[in-house]
């Protein structure tokens, strides 16, 4: 009996190791030999939820069925690395939602981190693969290049962009044309009330108007119906002007805390409105500032037309930034990102000008300098510029 358990044993065990040596691992796919792995992101794959309006993690066995796969890529981490992407097969690569180029069935594709870094400017690359359904077939690995000699099986990344990118239908567009019908029937309204002021008030040479017995402040006071009007325009411009900024993530005066999340465009709108009744009582506001100091420096007879001048400029300068960030936008040109510093330069550049044609029109004729006109003109306008470039951002 003993025998034969032995002989069984023996039998058993002999079977189970030659099984063992004709078993094979899955297939394995290793990138090319001058690489050093320092990442896989075979578990970090993303699909687009419609429901959430959001990138979710992918599901074993209820995304199966979708033709694209994405990854957030860590742009800043990872600098001085080499991205590889590699497909089974014939599949289409797309960066931030633009199409760059093909990526064909069983080759090695590298992309420089460095690069793109300096290309997008952004901490986090969106990259999506289009191809075949599933994820199994797909891999994209950081890697380490060890040494500059090019392996037979990798397709540098071609230098010339496709740039195909897709159609925006990002709220933020709907509510541009929403606004431009707006501001351009107030427009409409106002030159039907009163064409002579607006006609007038449009006009950028009347800005340098010091005649006495010509002023627009004689027909049109701070509280007159046009001048009302036109500080309101010139309130929803500077409020479409800050909602652009603050969807392209520049958050002047720390304005998201009192707006929204801004995922359609009635929210949208809802802040305009917020933003452009907050300016509109700060216009005014400022012109009660106004009155009350030039009641103390002996200069109440000029506040109405300086303040008829602020709103002038205001209202032209407004009008041009508005319409030439409706025009880029249009156009999808992405300038704000490589111009980011600079963004407050325009309205810097413009409140100085302003200052000094101030003081050159209000200033009485033949005298060289004025002083208290010059210190008023410093606490209406430089004070607050001070200010404001200090919070701005």
């Amino acid at each position: 009996m003993k025998s034969i358990f032995t002989a069984f044993f023996w039998a058993f065990f002999t079977a189970f190791s030659l099984l063992g040596t004709s078993a094979h691992s899955a297939a394995k796919v290793n990138p090319p030999r001058q690489f050093f792995p320092v990442y896989n992101y075979q578990d970090d794959w993303l699909v687009y939820n419609e429901q959430y309006k959001n990138y979710v993690p992918f599901s074993q066995g209820v995304n199966e069925g979708t033709h694209f796969a994405s990854l957030y890529i860590d742009l800043v981490k990872n600098r001085r690395y080499s991205l590889l992407v590699y497909s089974d097969n014939d599949s289409y690569l797309f960066l931030e939602g633009a199409l760059q180029n093909r990526i064909d069935g069983g080759k090695w594709q590298e992309l420089n981190l460095d690069s793109l870094y300096r290309l997008y400017r952004k901490d986090e690359l969106l990259l999506t693969l289009y191809g075949s359904a599933g994820i199994g077939d797909k891999t994209v690995i950081i890697c380490n290049k060890k040494t500059q000699a090019d392996s037979q099986n990798t397709t540098p990344a071609r230098s010339g962009f496709i740039n195909i990118k897709p159609i925006s239908f990002s709220p933020f567009g709907t509510f541009a044309g929403i606004a431009l019908i707006i501001i351009l029937i107030l427009n409409a309204w106002i030159f039907n009330l009163n064409p002579l002021s607006f006609i007038r008030l449009l006009n950028p040479i009347e800005f340098f108007n010091n005649d006495p017995r010509d002023q627009l402040s004689k027909i049109n006071k701070p509280y007159s119906n046009t001048v009302i009007f036109f500080v309101v325009i010139s309130s929803m411009m500077m409020g479409f002007t800050v909602i652009y900024l603050s969807i392209n993530r520049l958050n002047l005066f720390s304005v998201s805390t009192i707006l929204s999340e801004k995922v359609n465009t009635l929210q949208i709108l809802g802040d305009f409105f917020i933003l452009s009744l907050i300016f509109f009582l700060l216009i005014y506001a400022k012109y009660i500032f106004m009155v009350l100091t030039g009641n103390m420096l002996n200069l109440d007879k000029q506040v109405d037309i300086i303040f008829i001048k602020i709103v002038q400029s205001s209202y032209l300068f407004y009008a041009l930034i508005f319409l030439v960030i409706f025009a880029l936008y249009s156009n999808h040109i992405n300038w704000l990102d490589a111009s980011r510093p600079y963004v407050l330069l325009p309205f810097l550049f413009f409140y100085l000008a302003r200052f000094i044609g101030l003081y050159v029109v209000a200033k009485p004729a033949g005298s060289l300098i004025n002083l208290y006109l010059f210190s008023y003109l410093c606490v209406i306008e430089i004070i607050p510029l001070i200010v404001s470039m200090k919070f701005a951002l």
